[in-house]
């Protein structure tokens, strides 16, 4: 009997073996024996117990008996029953080891019993608790969480294949399963992977051509080179990040009317292109507003959180859809930069990672206090001029208005609370319009009742000297829990002096102070008739005050009177009118108000702003959304939300970062320094993240193989020195730079192996998980419709701008409400690259939502791959597609000669970069035979395909060669 080296290794030579039956027992126990002697990795070896057998009932969302196996302290602690968990060094003493072993089947666990009972421990998996209680239990941190490290170089048998340093981490992995690398790729097959993947388009005939000529050392280093600077590149890369933003061209949910925001995909564009370091490139999208004086592309940067939707559906309720606005914010902050699901612990503790409730609302509270609040008008908004040499000029003025209306804000604020002189006026009138209005002894007035949109209050009051008249707003609750409430606003204020025979003398109001100069409205506007004003909106947060100061003191008889109308205009979401509904008004005899509004400085003030509004008035843009931060004394109040329910509210949080990432305990208390620790190489996720995500882009699948979770429910990293590798490289030697860390994967070793698997390499390694061969993908969805648009002659090559509409089936575009309609583009806009395309959230684009592109809801870090005959659908009958097949056949016709077979191996080399063999050209000529009889018996066919019958059966051609499966992966 012959057995292998392995076996033959751990039996003595004394020994013979009558059957195989007794070999395999030694076997087996001398392997036991073994293992018992090894040391039990926590991460390795337990975590994934707890995670699969025990805490979906002792985890974070739910802890039975008070015990959480996430927390190192709880299972080191005294559980419900006031036994010690774990004593380490000590499975009998361990009440842990004890229920899993018990026969008892009420103390079993898992629970043998009941909804929730499960199959119990495997032998193996109890043996392994038990040694690992042994071995001191000994407790791990999981991988993602601890930073970084550089493995030591492992030796190995194919010393000459490594031509880079992660080379030889994937070749470690290559050789411990007993495999080989594959040799390199041909050069056509590289040169259309690596074009495919940094531009996202297929080389043409010429480079190809260029590159096959170029015999150097340094000719694959060109390649890459070149298509680093190409701007194609940006565009390839934008696309990507697009999906983890959210993009859309619309607001989404039920309306979704259209958002102008497309300057941001040039953002993205241009930053890939300029290679922005991913440190910086992150900063902007989350925290470029709070830059020192903030450039025109960091504040079109911070639309990144602004692809949020927005409901403009009547009757929603605004406060609702901000606070899902920040949810969004929060947990795709936590997917795209930090690959955790976050968003677990928006109800509870996270179910398997040690991050508890209260730091969703530490987090939440960076964003919490943004001006945006769910309203039509998508505020704040920038104005990206449409002149690209004015944009700067744009943005100093933009910078300097909300400064400069603080600054005016200044000389009256501290006097709205320092006045000592207020005192309540006496009313003798409080009529409405709508509804009841009452005044109550402690001098507030409340309304009552239904009250429109368009309510009036007509106030008299008795006659009073003053200089000023501050209102105040005030909550109708007590509860500072229950806040917001729904908004309340005061439109416009006229004041007039009634005179003994009924005449009235208008009071001419000089400016308004407010207690904060926040959303949407300008204090001032309240004595104009706008439809803003003064007060909370679109909800009520807090108490709001505004001091209105009459060009001069005012000073009435004994037998005149005050009257004070109060004009309601402002609506929400759905007509919801935004009246008064508790307030005061109080007069001041302090002269401190007319010396202010005569001051010199504060008239110069005024015009300042007033100048700056009206320069940044006269140029020409589109408006798009921004965030902003709301003024200190605007901050908004963070509460925890009981079970997740926003309308449920626990205790004020302020803001922080999990500990678990933040073993330091660096103060985090502001956005842009949440930014900063983000983007910092302390954190051990970022840039592990990230160039997983470039991994998974070039090799077809990541290291870890879930591109947002990275925690201990994501999979485990493939080859974690690898990923540690790169990562240590991006944030070292590579400074940040996505262009470096792509050339340094794109020349490797690993990437320039043949994609063609060896029948023995596909079965021992169906997915390519040890990386012995090269990568072979279907494109994304873009890519189809570029390469077909390419290969066809048609596409346009103009960079960045608005998006547009290529044709799409007809009835397919619905739009409710607002009767916008889907209009087909016309001459170079129509065949403009997949990512320019119009993306409506109710309505994608048909062909690249079949081939899997997310509808942009919420951040996709990770798309499906499917493979369904829809697929050939689209690619056969598409209208873009046929008039690409179209333009195929002509540019086949035209540069090929009038030969069939020369327009066939030439068809072939555009769209695939190979020569077409001898079994291809037969098979494709015979069907252009076949097709051209037909559509000669039938010219009304080809008139739908072609201008005449030949043309119709080439395109017949072109349209498959389209398809090949050749032409539609890398």
């Amino acid at each position: 009997m012959e057995y292998s080296n392995l076996h033959r290794s751990t039996i003595p030579n004394c020994i013979t073996f009558p059957n195989l039956t007794i070999l395999s027992t030694i076997i087996a126990t001398s392997l036991l024996q073994a293992e018992a002697g090894s040391k039990v990795s926590f991460n390795k070896d337990v975590r994934p117990i707890f995670i699969n057998k025990c805490t979906k009932c002792h985890g974070g969302a739910k802890a039975d008996g008070d015990l959480s196996l996430i927390y190192r302290s709880e299972v080191l602690g005294i559980g419900k029953s006031g036994k010690t968990i774990i004593v380490p060094g000590k499975p009998a003493e361990s009440e842990l080891y004890r229920r899993i072993i018990t026969d008892d089947l009420d103390d079993k666990m898992p629970l043998q019993q009941g909804d929730h009972a499960d199959e119990p421990l495997s032998k193996k998996q109890t043996d392994t608790i038990k040694r690992w209680i042994e071995q001191g239990a000994q407790w791990e941190e999981h991988w993602a969480y601890i930073p970084p490290a550089q493995a030591a170089l492992p030796k190995l048998s194919h010393k000459d294949w490594p031509l880079l340093e992660m080379d030889r981490y994937v070749l470690a992995s290559i050789e411990k399963e007993k495999l080989s690398p594959s040799k390199s790729a041909g050069k056509a097959q590289w040169l259309r992977r690596v074009s495919l993947d940094l531009i996202g388009l297929p080389p043409s005939p010429k480079e190809l051509d260029n590159f096959l000529a170029d015999d150097s050392s340094e000719s694959f280093e060109k390649q890459v080179d070149r298509l680093l600077s190409s701007p194609r590149f940006g565009e390839r890369w934008a696309s990507i990040w697009m999906d983890l933003a959210r993009y859309a061209d619309t607001m989404g949910y039920e309306k979704d009317p259209h958002r102008n925001i497309w300057p941001y995909r040039d953002y993205l564009i241009n930053s890939f292109n300029a290679d922005k370091p991913y440190n910086q490139f992150l900063q902007e999208q989350l925290a470029g507003d709070l830059f020192k004086n903030p450039s025109s592309e960091q504040l079109i940067a911070t639309a990144f959180h602004r692809n949020t939707q927005t409901n403009t559906e009547g009757g929603t309720d605004d406060e609702e859809y901000r606070v899902l606005s920040t949810i969004d914010r929060v947990n795709t902050t936590w997917t795209a930069a930090q690959g955790l699901t976050f968003g677990c612990i928006q109800c509870h503790d996270h179910p398997y990672e040690p991050i508890p409730h209260a730091d969703y609302y530490r987090f939440s509270a960076f964003f919490n206090s943004t001006a945006d609040v769910d309203i039509d008008n998508e505020f704040p908004l920038f104005k990206v001029s449409d002149n690209k040499e004015e944009r700067e000029k744009t943005v100093l003025i933009f910078n300097q208005i909300r400064p400069l209306q603080t600054a005016l804000n200044q000389y009256g604020k501290k006097w709205i609370t320092a006045d000592t002189s207020w005192a309540h006026l006496n009313f003798t009138t409080t009529n409405t319009t709508h509804g009841k209005l009452a005044s109550y002894p402690d001098g507030q007035l409340r309304a009552s009742g239904t009250l429109a949109i368009r309510t009036r209050f007509d106030l008299v009051a008795q006659p009073q000297d003053f200089t000023a008249l501050r209102v105040s707003i005030i909550p109708e609750t007590e509860n500072p829990a229950e806040l917001p409430e729904r908004a309340s606003v005061l439109s416009q204020l006229i004041l007039n002096i009634v005179k003994p025979d009924g005449s009235k003398q208008p009071i001419k109001i000089a400016h308004v102070f407010a207690d904060s100069i926040v959303g949407p409205h300008d204090p001032n506007s309240s004595i104009n008739d706008k439809r803003d004003g003064f007060g909370g909106y679109p909800k009520l947060f807090n108490k709001r005050q505004a001091v209105f100061v009459p060009t001069e003191p005012v000073t009435l008889a004994a037998d005149e009177s005050l009257e004070v109308t109060i004009q309601h205009k402002a609506s929400t979401t759905g007509s919801q009118a935004c009246t008064l509904r508790r307030f005061s008004i109080e007069s001041s005899q302090s002269q401190e108000w007319t010396k202010i509004i005569s001051n010199k400085s504060f008239e110069l003030s005024k015009t300042a702003l007033a100048k700056a509004l009206q320069e940044y008035k006269e140029i020409k843009g589109l408006n798009i959304p921004i965030i902003q931060q709301r003024p200190e004394d605007a901050h908004r109040e963070t509460r925890l939300f009981i079970g997740g329910l926003w309308l449920n509210k626990g205790e004020i949080h302020t803001e922080g970062v999990p500990q678990l990432l933040n073993p330091a305990g660096k103060k985090v208390t502001n956005r842009l320094e949440m930014a900063q620790w983000i983007s910092s190489e302390k954190n051990p996720l970022t840039a592990r993240v990230m160039v997983n995500r470039l991994f998974s882009e070039l090799f077809g699948r990541g290291i870890v193989q879930t591109l947002g979770d990275f925690g201990s429910t994501g999979t485990k990293p493939t080859n974690l020195p690898l990923l540690d590798h790169l990562a240590i490289e991006f944030q070292t030697t590579q400074k940040w730079s996505i262009k470096q860390a792509l050339r340094n994967m794109m020349l490797s070793s690993t990437y320039r192996q043949d994609h063609n698997a060896s029948a023995e390499l596909a079965e021992k390694d169906p997915h390519n998980i040890h990386l012995a061969r090269g990568p072979r993908t279907r494109l994304s969805a873009e890519m189809i419709r570029d390469n077909a648009l390419v290969t066809s002659g048609l596409m346009t090559t103009s960079l960045g701008g608005a998006s547009v509409m290529p044709p799409q089936p007809d009835g397919i575009w619905q739009s409710v409400y607002s009767g916008a309609k889907w209009k087909t583009s016309e001459g170079a806009n129509r065949y403009r690259r997949a990512l320019y395309t119009y993306w409506k959230r109710t309505s994608p684009y048909p062909s690249m939502l079949t081939f899997d592109t997310p509808s942009r809801d919420l951040c996709s870090a990770q798309r499906i791959t499917t493979n369904t005959p829809l697929h050939a659908l689209i690619t056969l009958n598409d209208p873009v597609f046929l008039e690409c097949s179209q333009a195929f056949a002509k540019r086949m016709a035209d540069e090929a000669g009038t030969d069939l077979e020369a327009r066939i191996k030439y068809g072939y080399l555009l769209s695939t970069q190979q020569t077409a063999s001898s079994d291809t050209v037969t098979i494709l000529k015979q069907l252009h035979a076949d097709f051209l009889e037909d559509f000669i018996a039938s010219p009304e066919k080809s008139q739908k395909v072609g201008k005449s019958p030949e043309d119709a059966a080439l395109t017949v051609i072109a349209n498959t060669l389209l398809n090949l499966d050749a032409a539609i992966t890398k």
